[in-house]
């Protein structure tokens, strides 16, 4: 129960973290001008709207810095058609602006609560079932980051399948009361922004996220290997030693050293490692199960051991000639003394 709850924690702190991080990513992509300058080169915009790149690519600057609060308003001179004007000159973009500021720092201020939630919410999860705290952890990353998986799968697979409907879709519900994302045509910021450029964005945006998270899973999976192989072996270091032998140990204390490990130290040739092979494999066998031939070799090499020798001659039956010369030599022996 302890280590399920820990988990779950650690699930949610880390779901927490990576839309945190997600919106980081968005923040980061949203601030890369040279992109956006190479999409207005690929979609031809520039020359479609009678401007140059580089106003096209201060028009986007202007606007993130306004997101982010370092300018207040949207205001940028451009030249378009040879002629100076006020890039954003509808009150119905500057409206829509106002409300997109409001998300983003709204974002903004949530991604910061997130990361403390999250932070808060893995400390509880790690000192709960501390015994077990980095597997614990891997887990809980592993299940925040499938449930953002099918997420992200869902939103990816609309988007690829009809990117207006989805588009049209994700405006509606960050912007549930209003209708202002609605610009007309002839809005320099809709024909700067089109829905082109967002789908390529977003897709840029999915793909950072996904070589991130995916890194981390490999480091998680990576950590859960290395921590398998110490805990095998300290199993085997703490194994009782008096545990009953299997019959492969059992064979390979009756047999001795592994020669044959010896002789490929010794540069043995592959000729004669086969043979020496062989010759294992045969008295394996024959130990392993002994048969009425190799029983009668084993007794008559017994009675060829000096002790075995010596109660043959000490034992052996003596016919009547034999104990009479031997009565004769002791008699002999007797007169001499």
């Amino acid at each position: 129960m302890r280590k399920t709850v820990a988990i779950t924690l650690l699930a949610l702190g880390f779901l927490c973290l990576i839309l945190c991080a997600a919106f980081t990513v968005v923040q980061l992509t949203a601030d890369e001008t040279g992109w956006f300058e190479q999409e207005f080169t690929k979609l031809a915009l520039a020359e479609d709207m009678g401007m140059t790149l580089g106003d096209l690519g201060a028009s986007v600057r202007t606007l993130v810095n306004y997101l982010n609060g370092q300018t207040e308003t949207i205001d940028v001179l451009v030249t378009v058609n040879g002629q100076q004007v006020r890039m954003f000159d509808l009150d119905i973009e500057i409206v829509h602006m106002r409300e997109v500021k409001a998300l983003w720092q709204w974002f903004v201020g949530a991604r910061n609560v997130g990361m403390l939630l999250a932070a808060v919410l893995c400390l509880i999860g790690v000192v709960l079932d501390g015994k077990d705290a980095l597997r614990n952890v891997c887990w809980g990353y592993f299940w925040a980051l499938g449930a953002f998986l099918v997420l992200a799968a869902f939103a990816g697979t609309w988007a690829a399948i009809n990117f207006d409907s989805f588009w049209t879709a994700f405006h509606k519900i960050v912007f549930p009361d209003s209708e202002n994302w609605l610009l007309p045509m002839e809005s320099r910021m809709i024909q700067m922004l089109p829905s082109e450029l967002f789908r390529d964005l977003v897709m840029r945006m999915g793909g950072r996220m996904l070589l991130i998270f995916l890194a981390l899973a490999a480091v998680a999976v990576l950590i859960l290997v290395i921590q398998q192989r110490r805990q095998r072996a300290k199993e085997a270091l703490n194994m009782p030693q008096d545990r009953p032998k299997t019959p492969a140990e059992e064979l390979a204390a009756v047999q001795g050293p592994d020669m044959l490990a010896v002789h490929k130290r010794a540069n043995m040739t592959v000729s004669e490692r086969r043979k020496l092979l062989e010759e294992q494999e045969r008295q394996r066998q024959a130990l392993a199960t002994p048969d009425e031939g190799d029983e009668a070799d084993f007794r008559d090499a017994a009675l060829d051991t000096p002790v075995e020798s010596r109660k043959r001659i000490e034992f052996a039956p003596a016919d009547e000639a034999a104990q009479a010369k031997s009565v004769e030599e002791d008699d002999d022996y007797d007169e001499l003394l």
